[in-house]
């Protein structure tokens, strides 16, 4: 009897813990489970029972009109409410980190409120205030460099409100193209030790209509599996003969006319469920790219200067110890850790007797192929293909162990030590770990390879800076062998290092940003600088292999409405910022980005654009609720077939073990049986 009843319990318990287990690990109901649902279209149920209904959408276009080495782009969203209630909505989205948002648009019928530049908290304000005085309002925020969010107050019942933002980026010439990149898809982040799930709602301060502020979590953004609708129309006048023009991942329509070539998405919107890359060429390159402007604004004259470093052949490379560390986190399931694999494989078949090199892989833990850096040969090489082979993605995205590992690891005597970084970027900390290389890289280099269609550009980009490296990006498995091929020259051949720019006439220039210790081939330099006149040219000084290198450069006027002047205060920002992420002086800091944001109408971590109407247009007492609208995930991702993060929680393996534990409980219900009818 005593038997039965421990069977008994243990079936009961082992049941319950399956059953739970079990339901933790279902991904949660989509919001768009209606068969007929449109793509980038919330759906919201009053009741469990009742019918989904449409809710706030967004539908996005993008226009961008390039100019020589300048691109203008404006990006226009459309908030459409077709519920009942008064909506405040919310969108999270990605630009370039390198992105100068300096203008806001808000339109309703037929009109339009122009945005205007406030510091942060009191650009809340007035939005809060204005929202619940009933009034029209949206505001425009940098949660992170490269992710923005907008909210728009007050859309009234089956009504629309449209939001344009507009910004300036440079274009600089790399790896023997132009790229212009226009981020389209989020990847959740993974922020180690937060407990967020990044496929969770935006977090608003209070749910309560009418709250003084809203704010974001950790990771803002929430992703869904259809992916929003989008369409994207380029002006290209490049300045120069085109060699060749082309869309990487999305079908276009080209047509040219006097002012150069127009290019639009083909067919109707498209999903943006893939960052949007345009590369064009010349018709003949030079050995050397250069291109210098200069506009006069006031007092002051601001120049740009784009240079390409000449290609050359090391003759006698010293030998290289080389360390990849591959992630193998949940969010690289799928395609991506296809390409890392491939990616991963060429880059070791490209070593050469007499190298050195080990492989990490990390997700939530760490290993390594070899205890420390062996030499390249058959066995080892036959090792690593096999090493290689078994990578397989899931688990978290802890990032700073295996950095960590690899950085402290003592190189050989004689060897150039690098470390080659694949990854998507998809984590919350960019701050800790770009702080981390910054202090720890020492005599090695570090180089990034973002894998997937929406890899994290500004912390791989930033990660490379830090590292004394370089970067590229693979967005499908076809562009492997090429931007694999780019990156391993760079690491193969020398640098231009100890660089100086020679003013004439003894001009003093306030340089944006610091001029990079080491700048290798293929790679760009973009120099922005703030002079007191204009100066006809300057001169490149700098050594390659322990050989002089000095390049003349000449300057063009170029007219104000190319933001040069903007151009360099975004990227005196982004300088500032990134002392302030390494320990800088917070206030002195604070105090310095915000005066710059302010004069040059900019978007930063300190200021906001707000767009305030003042017609009061909310009847008092009308009901009202806040509504996010979600955010495409990445073609090919984890997130755009199942809708829950693999990272924040590891709900296939608990699906599974649920099910093992309901078997189990099952088969003791069934001994328990056995023990009651056997005499």
């Amino acid at each position: 009897m005593r038997h039965c009843n421990l069977v008994s319990r243990a079936a009961f318990s082992v049941s319950v813990a399956g059953l739970f287990v079990w339901l933790w690990g279902v991904p949660p109901a989509s919001a768009h489970e209606s068969s007929d649902a449109r793509s980038g279209t919330l759906y919201l149920k009053s009741s469990p029972d009742a019918e989904p209904v449409e809710a706030l959408r967004v539908v996005t276009s993008m226009h961008a009109q390039v100019t020589g080495n300048v691109a203008r782009v404006h990006v226009t969203q459309k908030f459409s409410n077709s519920g009942n209630d008064w909506v405040e909505g919310l969108y999270v989205f990605p630009l370039s980190a390198d992105a100068a948002v300096d203008e806001l648009f808000m339109t309703v019928g037929e009109r339009t409120v122009r945005g205007e530049i406030q510091e942060r908290t009191q650009a809340q304000a007035a939005y809060a205030q204005a929202r619940s005085e009933g009034k029209r309002a949206s505001i425009v925020d940098q949660e992170r460099p490269n992710m923005f969010t907008t909210a728009v107050a007050n859309i009234a019942p089956t009504s629309t409100i449209s939001v344009e933002i507009s910004y300036l980026e440079t274009i600089p010439f790399r790896d023997a193209r132009y790229t212009l990149r226009l981020p389209l898809a989020i990847t959740p982040r993974y922020t180690p030790g937060a407990g967020l799930d990044p496929a969770a709602p935006l977090a608003v301060a209070s749910a309560a209509w009418g709250n003084a502020a809203h704010g974001t979590t950790a990771t803002p953004e929430r992703v869904t599996a259809p992916a929003q609708k989008v369409d994207i129309t380029v002006e290209l006048a490049a300045g120069f003969p085109l060699g060749s023009v082309a869309s990487l991942h999305h079908p276009v329509e080209e047509k040219t006319d006097e002012l150069g070539r127009q290019i639009h998405l083909a067919g109707d919107q498209i999903a943006a469920d893939h960052d949007f890359e345009l590369v064009w060429s010349p018709a003949v390159a030079g050995d050397v790219e250069t291109a210098a402007f200069t506009e006069k604004v006031g007092d002051d004259t601001f120049a740009l200067v784009v240079l390409t470093p000449p290609n050359v052949a090391d003759e006698a490379p010293p030998p290289r110890e080389v360390t990849f560390i591959i992630d193998t986190s949940g969010s690289m399931e799928g395609p991506s850790i296809d390409q890392a694999r491939a990616a991963l494989q060429m880059g070791v078949d490209r070593l050469k007797p007499g190298d050195r090199f080990n492989i990490i892989r990390f997700a939530s833990d760490y290993s390594s192929l070899f205890a420390a850096p062996q030499p390249v040969g058959e066995s080892s090489r036959t090792l690593a293909g096999k090493f290689i082979s078994a990578l397989r993605a899931d688990g978290g995205t802890e990032m700073r162990a295996p950095l960590d590992f690899a950085m402290s690891t003592a190189p050989s005597a004689g060897y150039l030590q690098q470390i080659v970084f694949m990854t998507d970027g998809s984590v919350g900390n960019e701050a800790e770990l770009i702080g981390l290389i910054h202090r720890q890289i020492g005599m090695t280099r570090l180089f990034t390879v973002g894998i997937g269609a929406a890899p994290n550009s500004y912390f791989l980009a930033q990660a490379a800076v830090a590292g004394r490296g370089s970067y590229t990006f693979i967005a499908d498995r076809a562009q492997v062998a090429s931007r694999m091929q780019d990156l391993l020259m760079k690491l193969e051949r020398p640098a231009l290092v100890d660089l100086e720019l020679l003013w004439p006439d003894n001009l003093t220039a306030d340089i944006a940003a610091n001029v990079p210790g080491d700048v290798y081939a293929g790679d760009p330099l973009v120099i922005l600088a703030r002079l007191p006149r204009a100066p006809s040219g300057l001169t490149l000084s700098g050594r390659i292999h322990g050989r002089d290198w000095v390049h003349p450069v000449q300057m063009t006027g170029v007219s104000q409405q190319s933001g040069l002047s903007k151009l360099w205060a975004r990227e005196r920002i982004a300088d500032l910022s990134r002392q302030l992420q390494l320990g800088g002086e917070r206030e002195r800091l604070r105090s310095s980005i915000l005066d710059l944001a302010l004069k040059h109408h900019l978007v930063s971590e300190f200021t906001s654009l707000v767009a305030i109407d003042d017609l009061v247009v909310r009847p008092p007492g009308s009901p009202g609720h806040v509504e996010q609208a979600p955010t495409s995930a990445p073609t090919g991702s984890y997130w755009a077939t199942t809708g829950f993060a693999k990272t924040a929680t590891p709900a296939g393996l608990l699906l599974d073990c649920g099910l093992l534990c309901l078997t189990l409980g099952g088969f003791f219900w069934w001994a328990r049986s056995r023990d009651e009818i056997v005499p």
